[in-house]
């Protein structure tokens, strides 16, 4: 296929999958991206950067790449001869408050590398003279992600998300177990240097904590579409991912049909039959299957992961501040205290379903409670329900139904699946009906025409818009 059809097949498939799981998409930012739109340095032109800086540092950084096997052994003598610099002609280079005997020895390390980023970091998204990057970057705003991921030291998404909180370094592992509107700094940021992750010594206690991080990262990865962007393959960040993604999952050499790999090539669109799948190896003798993009143009792709109208005017900072007193409500004051509650408030509201539905700043469909009581589940519930983790559970299901019997449930409305639009969104749900057929493939490992109450299976458009 030619690149418009390549890129016409990537952007149904996410607009489906998006359908589908009915929720934002997770962002997990690698350096490249700030490589593209600020010419940030990569990890080698860092280290270049502060041995430049020191004068003890005085040979090539070859030198010491043929010395050590990893930069963040590099990292590691580096920061050895900053605390000799700082402690000796150095020392008017540095805050006062690192030379007190309880501050670590590689925090003047760390004070170098947030002050060299932060000299290149762009103060405003404005700046970007370059039209075409301008562009991505009002694409990427337009996506409003469930949550952002990255290793990057720099405050350059902060500019592009300001709604959303930043959580950095050991952060992660406090606070709301889940939530909406962060930027997770897993490596820390210029902002607290102390937090930053660049030594030897720093990654080995990382690696004994990030465990810790991952749990509580993979219900993101598990549940939302995941767009990878500005990492290699190769990238030990986004292999340790996907290999826990991968055994949570528990199918090893399937396609994990919710995650999508970026990848930049500057003559993409002259090249015919790109893929469309990428396999990354994770481990010697283990490897993972996701969806690939080849692009030289990220604003499509960033286009095509855009959320719903309906959410287009809801900031994160509103939902984030919902459920957050939400969850404090719950997690304090319900075991803590009597609550006074308005009855009389909630009787005049629940005299009708409008009135009701103002409550929480929605219009009312037709006979709501009743489709929602008929047409309970979304896809991740059903196959939560058939014993999976996740939707895909039941895709694999759903496509046998299609394979076996070409009966596509999902084109209409019937006793099995609903589709409601949300403006020009739409959303699916799922009744028992649904769950039982999904089952009955499930135990035969086939699907028969007859199963199927084609009665119900035709095309109808769906009157309930909100």
């Amino acid at each position: 296929m030619n690149y418009s059809q390549y890129k016409l097949r990537a952007q149904n498939d996410i607009t489906n999958l998006i359908a589908d799981l009915q929720c934002q998409p997770v962002l997990m930012v690698g350096s490249g991206m700030s490589r593209r739109y600020f010419n940030a340095p990569n990890w080698t032109e860092l280290l270049e950067l502060l041995a430049d800086q020191n004068p003890l540092i005085d040979k090539e950084y070859a030198y010491y790449a043929q010395l050590y096997t990893s930069q963040p052994q590099i990292a590691s003598h580096f920061s050895n001869q900053y605390r000799e610099w700082a402690w000796s002609s150095g020392r008017n280079r540095f805050p006062d408050s690192l030379f007190d005997a309880e501050v670590e020895a590689a925090m003047f390390l760390k004070s170098a590398t947030a002050q060299a980023v932060s000299d290149l970091t762009p103060k405003s998204i404005n700046g970007i003279s370059n039209k075409a990057h301008s562009a991505e970057l009002a694409a990427m705003q337009g996506i409003k992600p469930h949550a952002v991921i990255t290793t990057n030291y720099d405050t350059f998404l902060e500019l592009i998300f300001p709604d959303h909180e930043v959580v950095i370094g050991q952060e992660a592992l406090r606070g709301m177990p889940f939530t909406i509107g962060e930027i997770y700094k897993i490596h820390g940021c210029i902002s607290q240097p102390e937090e930053i992750v660049i030594t030897g010594e720093d990654y080995e206690l990382f690696n004994k904590k990030k465990k810790f991080i991952a749990a509580r990262l993979l219900s993101l990865f598990n549940e939302h579409p995941l767009l990878i962007c500005g990492y290699s393959a190769q990238d030990k960040n986004v292999t340790a991912i996907l290999a826990d993604i991968d055994e949570a999952l528990g199918l090893p050499g399937s396609l994990i049909d919710n995650i999508y790999f970026v990848e930049y090539d500057p003559d993409a669109e002259n090249k015919p039959n790109l893929p469309t799948e990428k396999l990354i190896q994770i481990e010697e003798n283990r490897s993972v299957r996701v969806k690939l993009i080849v692009t030289s143009d990220f604003g499509w792709v960033f286009n095509s992961f855009k959320p719903p109208e309906n959410l287009n005017a809801i900031s994160a900072k509103t939902l984030r501040a919902i459920l957050s007193r939400s969850y404090e409500l719950v997690r304090s004051d319900i075991p803590r205290k009597a609550l006074s509650v308005n009855f009389d408030f909630l009787e005049r509201k629940l005299e009708n379903s409008e009135n009701f539905a103002e409550l929480f700043g929605i219009t009312t469909i037709s006979a709501p409670s009743q489709l929602s009581a008929q047409f309970p589940y979304s896809l991740t519930e059903v196959g939560q329900k058939l014993g999976g983790p996740n939707w895909q559970h039941a895709q694999k299901f759903y496509n046998k139904i299609v394979e076996d019997t070409g009966i596509d449930i999902k084109k209409s409305d019937n006793k099995y699946h609903r589709q409601d639009r949300v403006n020009r969104s739409s959303f699916h749900k799922y009744s028992e009906h649904f769950l039982d057929l999904l089952r009955k493939v499930k135990n035969s490992g086939r699907c028969e025409s007859d199963w199927i109450d084609m009665a119900n299976i035709e095309d109808s458009e769906n009157p309930n818009l909100i």
